[in-house]
């Protein structure tokens, strides 16, 4: 069963947190060694995601791409970097850019009015991003880091009622901000990519976002 009866548990909370601590580690900059290694001969994803049936096959093609290459692992990094880069980051135009601003505006423009919106709703939690005059707080990255948080912060909790602002946050902004263009991005990352680790990094991510959206709607309904 890939969504457990007690969604509200600590373990949930606490599990919750770890993947979207994953995820945006592996949006926020190229996978170094070490980061490769966890995934391929720790075997972290497929241990994280050990009860996902729906994502264990998509694990198990970025686990094989990285052991292909474990022999040839400095060219495997660089050509990880230059995809990554060419996604991402630049220079030049960007097959994905990770904000959310960029998808939900006509004009395609960073800090934009979704970039104000996130940032109002992480101010709402009394919290702010360190690099905020240079980096827009809806980047992809940040997005998951913010409902790891919110996922932390649940689990916590001394009670139900000090827990349900948290919980109510990860639905808001979870439906309110995640959903409405995170897929899209996802699709542009698995077309657009020239690498089997983040074309499965964005088909990781839509499968994890199908998990999400269900268990948010069994938690509303509970």
């Amino acid at each position: 069963m890939e969504i457990p009866v007690e969604i509200h548990s600590q373990e949930w909370q606490l599990w919750r947190s770890c993947v979207y601590l994953s995820l945006a580690r592996l949006y926020r900059q190229e996978p170094d060694q070490e980061v490769l290694q966890a995934i391929s001969e720790q075997r972290g994803l497929a241990c994280l995601f050990e009860e996902m049936n729906s994502v264990l096959p998509i694990v198990a093609e970025m686990e094989s791409d990285i052991s292909a290459n474990a022999y040839e692992a400095g060219a495997y990094q660089e050509q990880l970097s230059e995809d990554y880069n060419r996604l991402f980051t630049g220079p030049g135009p960007l097959v994905a850019p990770p904000w959310e601003s960029v998808y939900r505006s006509k004009e395609r423009l960073i800090f934009g009015e979704q970039t104000l919106a996130v940032r109002a709703f992480y101010h709402s939690f009394g919290l702010k991003a360190t690099k905020q005059a240079q980096e827009p707080e809806d980047h992809i990255a940040l997005e998951f880091e913010f409902l790891g948080w919110l996922c932390q912060q649940a689990a916590k909790a001394s009670s139900p009622l000090e827990a349900q602002p948290f919980l109510t946050g990860q639905r808001d902004f979870f439906a309110g901000h995640v959903l409405e263009w995170v897929p899209v991005f996802c699709e542009d990352v698995r077309q657009g990519s020239e690498t089997v680790f983040y074309r499965s990094l964005a088909q990781l991510t839509v499968a994890w976002l199908a998990i999400e959206n269900k268990a948010a709607h069994i938690g509303k309904n509970a």
